[in-house]
Order: structure tokens, then sequence, then C-alpha cells
């Protein structure tokens, strides 16, 4: 694929799910079930049996790896992951502190049984702020070296966290240089508003991967990739 775009579920309805689904396939290349919701949506198996119909892949988000591993409860974790289906994980450590040691370690054993997004950045807009391009560079060179397939930079589901600062301005900076020595192909962007979006496609090409893209903004983005809105007419694919 030219390009990744994964799409956030948060609970919507089948209903709705399907008929988006079903009608942008060839533009959905992931779909994140989020806040927790893969363990308390009532219709979570019908939207897996249709993902699955549709090959197309499915994860749970980060922050319920968190969940499970700061309660010592992985193997129910492990168990879910088996009952459902997945085959694509999400690890992070945005809101608990894991150690580095122990956090490659993690990556290394999931990567062996799963393809593994690993998320770099903080929940926290403060922590998140704290650190330097360097930083960012060395979480995303760690976790590919231990096994991740992409490392998916910060933004949250609102595009106010990680690559974007407490004023809200984008960390271009950090951008740079993640791109220049990590590669775009290895970065998943979260990029849940159209600012992030025509930012990121205007500097970075139409094959930047975006991530947390609402189902509902599924065509819009296709529309700002292909140069069809007035936000990225003048911009030049990579």
């Amino acid at each position: 694929m030219d390009s990744i775009t994964q799409i956030i579920d948060g609970g919507t309805p089948f209903s709705i799910f399907k008929t988006y689904i079903e009608a942008y396939t060839p533009y959905i290349d992931l779909v994140k079930f989020g806040w927790g919701s893969s363990m308390i949506d009532p219709e979570i198996v019908n939207k897996i049996n249709l993902l699955k119909e549709k090959k197309i892949p499915f994860n749970p988000g980060g922050t319920l790896f968190e969940y499970f591993y700061s309660r010592n409860k992985l193997d129910e974790y492990n168990n879910f992951l088996e009952k459902n289906g997945f085959e694509w994980i999400e690890l992070s450590r945005g809101t608990i502190w894991i150690e580095d040691d122990e956090y490659s370690n993690l990556l290394e054993n999931y990567s062996s049984q799963y393809s593994v997004l690993s998320e770099i950045g903080y929940k926290s807009i403060t922590k998140s702020d704290q650190m330097t391009s360097n930083d960012w560079v060395q979480s995303c060179q760690m976790s590919i070296d231990y096994g991740a397939d992409l490392v998916v930079i910060e933004a949250r589901e609102s595009g106010t966290a990680g690559i974007v600062d407490k004023n809200g301005e984008i960390k271009d900076q950090t951008i740079k240089e993640l791109i220049l020595k990590v590669g775009l192909k290895r970065i998943l962007f979260e990029a849940p508003t159209k600012q992030l979006q025509t930012f990121l496609i205007n500097n970075y090409g139409s094959s930047v991967n975006l991530g947390n893209i609402s189902i509902q903004s599924v065509l819009p983005l296709v529309a700002l990739r292909q140069n069809l809105r007035s936000d990225t007419l003048i911009s030049h694919s990579v």
C-alpha cells in the first residue's frame, strides 16, 4: 500500500459502522478499537467478523494494554487477544510508566506472535512537551529494533498532545527529525484533526501514514490526499 489510513472506532453502532466499512473498504487499512471499547461494546463480535470478511486488520488501543499491564493481568489480556482473533496489537506507555528494558522485552515477546504498533509519546501535554526531538527518535528506534512494525506518534484522539504542544502548535522540527532518522514508512502519525492531516500532507506528501481518523472522515481524508480540497490543492506528493 502507498499509505496507511487507520480509523478509530470508539463505539459506533454496528449498523453505521457496517455502512461506512462497506462503502469505503478500499480506503481503510487498519481499524483501532479505542477507549477500551473492544471490552465493552456489545456489538464488537459483529464488527470483528465484518472486518475479517473485508480483510481489514484491526487492533485494540494501547491504553487497553496499559490497563491490563498495570493490574498484572497480561494473561487475561493475552486470552482476550486470542479469543477475539486480534492479529495486530498496540503497545504503549503513554499513561503509565514502563522502564525501557521491560518495554523492550514486551515488544520482543509480542512481536513474535502479532504485528505490533508501538505508541510513542505521552497523553499528558506537559510530559510530551518535555521530550526532545532526540527522545522521540530514540524511543522510535528502540521500538523498531525490538520488533515493532510501526511506531505511532501520539496526538491523542483530540489532536491536543504529543506532537502538538500546549499552545496548539505542531512540533514541526520533531516531525522532521523523526522522518529523517526513522523513515516515513515506519511512522503512523495520529492525526484526528483536519489541521494535522493538512499539515502532514502538505509538508510530507500524500503517502504519509495517518491514524486516529474518525470513521466519518475517511472520504474527506482521501480528498485531502488526492489534492481535491483547497487545503492541499497546491501540495506536491512525495
